[in-house]
């Protein structure tokens, strides 16, 4: 016998920001290290802590595996949360704690053994003919009445299995063979189903589940087809692409469903992708449904908010700072109804306009807030009798978050540049301020954004942060020296000293570093406090 070539197995490898068990949980255990060092000293794998935090990391792990094999191109009609359970699939389910019980019952060492009722299951021409069978000695003693649907679908489910693999042929084209008509998809479906009962050796309630079973898939295809279409969509185009849609095949349903594939659906709102009870029924959730499904990240609230069209930066910072806050109302000092607390256990949205400062900060910021987070700060004390099950507010997890504009801070930079003689003392002036303007403008490398490499596949929108200095990053005096020293005709610097415009006193090289507000960049004031001294001679001193 010739020996069968073996395939060779090729270990998944996790491409950037996903990343294998080890590097997780490294990651995850490092975080606490540093978060919880006087609370949780014992880091070791006997803790039982340390065991939950690793098993939070394998099954993020497997999560990123799955999204990488899984590349959501046929997003959001894969998953049908919103279909009814009946039409999700021809199988009914377990009943709650009927496994053991069914199992037992199924063993080979009894007479109700799964190698006897399995063919006698197969055999019957109808389900109702199955239940009548189940009704009899001995299955009638072993199986509950409530679990003998659920029997019956897996003692059908090998069968039914079989022929969706080899028949799978004969159910396309019967299918395809309806796709030209102008009926309802349900009467298409029905149709192609009917010519199939007496060719396939199934029952006509999984033909059904066959036939659309295959209509699911033609309409993901339609919907990859056509994926650059719907994440385009406008208000304007959007009423042509449901069409296009429905000749595609998709349901009234499906086309709702399909056109969330869009970043910004047009007249899609959080509600239309949920049900009643305000579970999501697509998954992964659509963005817009950011502040129903958790988790959200600060990082979320600060994409949502640069979504907004008059936003050209936003940071999500730690504590409540002057704007808006959650429900609308002014933060600031008294006596404004909401205090700034910069250490308060709350999240502010700094937001950097488009457009300069706008003519109203605070109906702005509410526009913004209203982007990111949902209605409250529009409607923020709504009265709940005047409407049950109200759409806001829709802010579950009980985060504190505000909203305020940047502030740009100027800072005085002084000093003496050390140079050589012969050096144009006011144009050494200007290009070493312009060198700490731009410093100020860009940011150091660790606070910028990294590009992003588009290497995960889904549905969450890219509002990419363009660069520049993080609010409240205080301003390290060594990486002004450096920006300084980084024009060759600079020997050295003597006396380094910042300070805000208008603060107490000038810091040093020996305090470290200069703090700003958090919600505020740094700009160079135009005072000019910088001096030129010419070195006369060529000395360690003078360097």
């Amino acid at each position: 016998m010739t020996p069968q070539p073996t395939t060779p197995l090729v270990p998944f490898v996790p491409v950037e920001p996903d990343a294998d068990w080890e590097t997780i949980r490294a990651r995850v255990m490092d975080g606490l290290a540093r978060a919880v060092p006087d609370a949780w000293s014992d880091h070791n794998p006997v803790d039982p802590g340390v065991t939950l935090a690793e098993a939070a990391a394998f099954g993020l792990a497997d999560l990123h595996y799955r999204v990488a094999e899984r590349h959501f191109d046929a997003w959001p009609l894969e998953v049908r949360g919103w279909e009814p359970d009946a039409d999700r699939s021809q199988h009914a389910t377990l009943p709650q704690g009927s496994l053991r019980a069914i199992a037992s019952a199924l063993a080979s060492s009894r007479p109700t053994s799964a190698a006897v009722l399995e063919p006698a299951i197969r055999a019957c021409a109808s389900a109702a003919d199955a239940s009548a069978l189940m009704a009899k000695d001995p299955w009638s003693a072993a199986f509950a009445v409530s679990r003998r649907p659920a029997v019956i679908a897996l003692m059908r489910a090998r069968l039914v299995r079989q022929v969706a693999q080899e028949q799978a042929h004969i159910v396309a084209e019967a299918v395809a063979a309806q796709r030209g008509s102008t009926d309802p998809v349900a009467v298409r479906d029905a149709r192609a189903a009917a010519e199939l009962v007496g060719m396939l050796p199934l029952w006509e309630e999984e033909i059904v589940a066959l036939v659309r079973r295959e209509r699911r898939r033609l309409t993901q295809e339609a919907l990859v087809a056509r994926l650059a279409e719907v994440r385009a969509a406008t208000a304007t185009t959007a009423p042509a692409i449901r069409d296009a849609l429905a000749r595609d095949g998709l349901g009234p349903a499906e086309v709702e469903i399909a056109m969330a594939a869009g970043p910004q659906p047009p007249d899609l709102v959080p509600e239309d992708l949920e049900d009643s009870k305000g579970r999501t029924q697509v998954w992964p959730p659509h963005p817009i449904q950011t502040l129903t499904c958790e988790p959200v990240t600060a990082e979320d609230y600060a994409r949502r908010a640069r979504a907004h069209s008059g936003v050209r930066r936003a940071w999500a910072v730690p504590g409540r700072l002057t704007g808006v806050a959650w429900n609308g109302l002014p933060v600031g000092p008294p006596p404004a109804p909401v205090p700034v607390d910069p250490i308060a256990p709350a999240i502010t949205l700094v937001v950097e306009p488009q457009a300069g400062p706008p003519a109203d900060p605070a109906a702005f910021l509410r526009a913004v807030f209203r982007k990111a987070i949902g209605p409250e700060a529009g409607m923020p004390f709504p009265d709940w009798r005047m409407a049950v099950n109200a759409v806001g507010p829709r802010r579950v997890i009980c985060d504190e978050v505000g909203a305020g504009l940047l502030e740009e801070r100027r800072v005085l930079v002084r000093g003496t540049l050390v140079t050589g003689i012969g050096v144009d003392r006011a144009a050494l002036v200007n290009a070493v301020r312009a060198r700490i303007s731009a410093f100020f403008a860009v940011g150091r490398p660790e606070s910028r954004p990294p590009a992003p490499e588009r290497t995960v596949d889904g549905p969450w929108p890219w509002n990419d942060q363009p660069q520049g200095w993080t609010p409240g990053a205080a301003i390290r005096l060594t990486e002004v020296v450096e920006a300084i020293m980084a024009d060759t005709a600079v020997q050295g610097v003597e006396d380094l000293g910042m300070k805000l415009e208008g603060g107490p006193e000038f810091r040093t090289l020996a305090h470290g570093s200069l703090d700003l507000p958090g919600n505020a960049v740094p700009m160079l004031a135009d005072a000019d406090c910088l001096r030129v001294r010419f070195a006369l001679v060529t000395e360690c001193g003078d360097a």
